[in-house]
């Protein structure tokens, strides 16, 4: 039987923070952070691809995180190197719809 699975992804933006730029006349601008994503464009994004198949005739059976590695040097205090630190972050998701019985 074709077309009883449907699955459709989406990748989120990195989240941002602010930080003070300056040094007498202080403004805050946005610095990407690699250490998480933007949540609420990730919900967003999850609640469409629950839409859309829901729309189409199909329900949610399963999604599947998609993470993003990366690394970032790492120094004691005293500025001495001590090597490098990995991590993931889920970064999107894979959604997988079965098409509606009836």
């Amino acid at each position: 039987m074709s077309g009883k699975f449907k699955t459709t992804w989406f990748w989120a933006s990195l989240g941002k923070f602010d930080v003070e730029k300056g040094f007498i006349f202080k403004e805050k601008v946005k610095k990407v952070s690699h250490r998480n994503v933007d949540f609420d464009e990730y919900a967003q994004h999850l609640q469409n691809a629950y839409e859309q198949l829901d729309s189409e005739g199909y329900d949610v059976v399963n999604v599947v995180p998609i993470s993003m590695g990366t690394s970032e040097v790492c120094n004691q205090s005293n500025g001495n190197y001590v090597g490098d630190v990995g991590f993931s972050i889920t970064r999107g998701a894979v959604v997988v719809g079965k098409k509606k019985e009836g």
